[in-house]
């Protein structure tokens, strides 16, 4: 039997208790999603994937997310993570990109400037259907941006992709996948099908 927190008040005399909620979707994942992840550190395949909860920005849970990479862990990407629960039990992701990325680089170790984070320093990362949808699995959670509905513009190829991508998230591990398509379906980057990048959790 799992027994909830209890919150009692005395007042008047009166007793009166209340079972706290339980945590929702996305305040489940969001404390699942915060850490660090690594692998071949030291190495030109490393990577390190550190997320950091921070105050809301809006509706939701919110965390400040970096990957370093490569021998010299130089910073490969940089976003605010938007986590809200979808009425079926799913959590849906935004990515909220930085007007300034080079200004809030290790953002965990300046809290000052954490704390003075608004939206009014963000953009929009992707285009409209490009979300990534979490479903919780009996060992983790899956995440899955779906190709069939992001499209972005590429400058690179001058024309429009499709973007996929795939997470597994566990207590030992974040395993990542990412591929890009032309708009008949035929893969032109990225994982193969099936592959992942896996990450194991250090901390």
């Amino acid at each position: 039997m799992i027994l909830r927190p209890i919150a009692c008040s005395f007042a008047l005399g009166l007793t009166a208790c209340v079972t706290a909620p339980p945590p929702t979707a996305s305040e489940t994942l969001a404390a699942s999603m915060e850490g660090i992840f690594e692998t071949a550190i030291g190495t030109e395949d490393a990577m390190r994937d550190r997320r950091v909860r921070i105050d809301p920005l809006g509706p939701g849970e919110w965390l400040y997310y970096q990957v370093n990479h490569r021998s010299d862990l130089s910073v490969y990407r940089q976003r605010i993570l938007q986590l809200e629960s979808l009425p079926d039990g799913r959590v849906q992701q935004t990515a909220w990109t930085f007007n300034d990325a080079a200004a809030h680089v290790d953002l965990w170790d300046a809290p000052e400037v954490l704390a003075s984070l608004t939206m009014g320093n963000l953009s929009t990362g992707l285009e409209q259907g490009c979300a990534q949808v979490w479903i919780r699995e009996e060992d983790g959670w899956s995440g899955i941006v779906d190709p069939d509905t992001c499209l972005i513009d590429s400058q690179r190829r001058g024309t429009q992709i499709r973007i996929g991508a795939e997470s597994r998230l566990s207590v030992q591990s974040l395993a990542l996948a990412e591929r890009g398509f032309d708009l008949d379906g035929d893969q032109l980057w990225g994982t193969d099908p099936g592959d992942f990048y896996r990450l194991d959790r250090v901390e």
